[in-house]
């Protein structure tokens, strides 16, 4: 009987460690992996910026957090130029974003991107070039021009992926 008991608890023991070598095991993979299996499921915000413009003007960007679909990253933008509010609009904005583009960014590497701006009042599309250059997996600067009919607008800002 003593014998059953000891062996029981040694088994129950050995169980355990399995379980728990397993389970540390496990959790560890995931969390590595995570990063760049799920970098195109995060959405990444963009934080807000401004820049001078001709003639003593402002131009400040409001991009709305953007969600990855089709390899691209898509949300809407706000375009707000003072004191020529005539200028301002608002619309779609697309940058492409590769499933590998994303996971180079979050692995470190500086990537260049390429996208689109379309206004929601008229159809205008205006050509956006870009540059993201990450801190962190997880967050860095990114500056972007947009080439509209007057002129290459050039913003400078931060970006970060969430949830």
């Amino acid at each position: 009987m003593q014998r059953s008991l000891i062996a029981r608890q040694t088994i129950a023991v050995f169980v355990f460690l399995i379980l728990g070598v397993t389970s540390f095991i496990h959790a560890e993979r995931p969390n590595s992996a995570a990063r760049t299996s799920n970098a195109g499921t995060r959405k990444l915000f963009i934080d807000p910026s401004s820049t001078s413009i001709a003639l003593r003007g402002k131009a400040s960007l409001i991009v709305s957090p953007l969600t990855h679909r089709d390899g691209n990253y898509a949300g809407d933008y706000q375009l707000k130029v003072r004191p020529y509010f005539f200028k301002s609009e608002k619309g779609s904005l697309l940058l492409a974003a590769s499933d590998d583009s994303v996971r180079q960014l979050q692995a470190g590497i500086t990537i260049n991107f390429t996208g689109q701006a379309v206004t929601h009042k008229d159809g205008r599309t205006h050509v956006v070039l870009g540059r993201a250059t990450p801190s962190s997996g997880d967050r860095g600067s990114v500056t972007f021009s947009i080439v509209t009919d007057d002129a290459k607008i050039v913003f400078s800002t931060s970006y970060h992926f969430g949830t």
